[in-house]
C-alpha cells in the first residue's frame, strides 16, 4: 500500500489556539516520518506560516458548502495525492471535504469540535456526520458530553476524545522568582471572561490587601497578550484605573513559553473552552491556573491542587481569588509544581501523537 497520507483542512483566517495546534500537529507528524499536508485559505496565517515550515500545503478558499468549484478542487487533489485520510477543522471544512473524500475514495474522514458548543439538530447536519465522516474528535470530555447531548442520532463509538497535547521540553518552568505578575493570553473576545477580569482587577485596586504591599514597588501587574475587539474596551479602561501603568495589553506573542515563565498566575476566566490549551501550557510550565469552572477547565485545573475554580462571570470571587494567591506566593508555587506533573501524566503530546496516528491510520506500516 502507498504511504498514508493525511490532510488536515482549516479554512480560519484567524490566528487562534486550533491553528496554533494544526501547524504544530503537522510539524510534529511530519518529524516522525509522516506525509502530511495543510488545505486552508490563501490569505490565512495558517497557511503562511505552514509554508514557512515547509509542509505541504493546497491554498483554497472555501467559502460555500457545496461551491462546485472548491469540491472539484478538493477532489482532484486528494485523489492526485493519495491522501489516504482527512481532519477538518469548522463544519463548513467538514461539508466541502467529506463530499470531495468520499468521491476520491478517502477511506478515513473525520471532523473536530474544538469548542464546548452543541451539533446543529438538522437533517444536512445527519447526513455530514453520520453518513459522510468516519469519525468525530473532540478535544474533552465536556466537548464529548455536549456534542451527544445534542445530537442523539450520533453514535457516540464514532466520537473519539483526543485532548491536544503539550510539548513539555518547550513548555517547561523557568528560574522561579516571585515577581507579582498575573498573566490572561489569549482572543479578546467576551467569551473569554474579559469583562469578569476588568471587573475583578478593579476591585482589587479598591479592596484587595495585594495591591496595597509596604513597599509600592511591589504592587502586582496585569499582563495581557492577544488580540481581538475588545482591545479598545480593555485600553479604555486601563486608561481609567488608578494605577494604570499596572496593567499591560500586548499583542500576539510567538514566544508562549516565556510568557509563561515571566508570569507567577493565570487566569482564565473564560465562559466555555474547548479544551483550555492556555491554561494547560501554563501548568507545563509550573503556574498555577486561576480559571472559571466552565467547560473542560476542571479537567485541566484542579481546584486546590494546582489552581483555583471560580464561578463564571464572578468578578468578586475572581478577585478573592487572585488576592489569595498573591497573598500566599508558596501556595501558588506549590500549585504550579503539582499543575506540571498533572499536565504530564495527562496531556503529554507524544502520547496525544501517538493516538492521533492510530485514529487517521497513520499507523499502518508502508508495504
Amino acid at each position: 500500500m502507498p504511504q498514508p497520507h493525511l490532510c488536515l483542512v482549516n479554512s480560519l483566517r484567524t490566528w487562534g489556539g486550533a491553528e496554533v495546534w494544526f501547524l504544530e500537529t503537522a510539524l510534529a507528524l511530519k518529524n516522525r516520518g509522516h506525509r502530511v499536508s495543510v488545505v486552508a485559505q490563501p490569505d490565512s496565517q495558517l497557511l503562511q506560516r505552514c509554508r514557512q515550515e515547509g509542509l505541504e500545503v493546497l491554498p483554497l478558499a472555501i467559502r460555500f458548502d457545496a461551491a462546485p468549484w472548491t469540491l472539484a478542487k478538493l477532489t482532484a487533489y486528494f485523489h492526485k495525492e493519495n491522501v489516504t485520510s482527512i481532519l477538518t477543522n469548522l463544519t463548513k471544512d467538514l461539508k466541502a471535504a467529506a463530499v470531495a473524500g468520499r468521491t476520491a475514495g478517502v477511506p478515513i474522514i473525520l471532523g473536530s469540535r474544538e469548542s464546548d458548543f452543541p451539533l446543529k439538530d438538522k437533517l444536512y447536519y445527519r447526513w455530514y456526520f453520520n453518513k459522510l465522516s468516519t469519525g468525530l474528535l473532540v478535544n474533552s470530555h465536556a466537548t464529548r458530553m455536549t456534542v451527544l447531548k445534542s445530537a442523539p442520532w450520533l453514535d457516540p463509538n464514532k466520537v473519539h476524545l483526543l485532548y491536544k497535547g503539550i510539548d513539555l521540553d518547550k513548555f517547561c518552568p523557568g528560574e522561579y522568582a516571585p515577581r507579582n505578575v498575573i498573566g490572561s493570553a489569549g482572543q479578546f473576545i467576551s467569551r473569554k471572561g474579559l469583562v469578569s477580569l476588568m471587573q475583578a482587577w478593579t476591585l482589587l485596586e479598591q479592596t484587595g490587601t495585594s495591591m496595597e504591599p509596604t513597599n509600592p514597588t511591589n504592587r502586582p501587574t496585569l499582563h495581557l497578550v492577544g488580540d481581538g475587539p475588545m482591545r479598545s474596551r480593555l485600553q479604555q479602561w486601563r486608561n481609567n484605573l488608578r494605577h494604570p501603568h499596572l496593567v499591560i495589553i500586548g499583542g500576539v506573542t510567538e514566544n508562549m513559553p516565556g510568557f509563561y515563565q515571566n508570569i507567577n498566575i493565570l487566569v482564565m476566566p473564560s465562559r466555555s473552552e474547548g479544551f483550555g490549551l492556555v491554561a494547560a501550557e501554563a501548568l507545563a510550565c509550573g503556574v498555577p491556573v486561576i480559571a472559571a469552572n466552565a467547560s473542560s477547565l476542571p479537567e485541566i485545573v484542579t481546584h486546590n491542587r494546582s489552581g483555583l475554580l471560580v464561578p463564571v462571570d464572578d468578578a468578586h470571587n475572581l478577585a478573592k481569588a487572585i488576592d489569595q494567591l498573591l497573598a500566599d506566593p508558596e501556595k501558588a508555587r506549590q500549585f504550579g509544581l503539582e499543575g506540571r506533573q498533572f499536565v504530564q501524566k495527562n496531556f503529554d503530546r507524544e502520547r496525544t501523537l501517538d493516538h492521533l496516528e492510530k485514529l487517521t491510520g497513520l499507523d499502518m506500516v508502508e508495504n
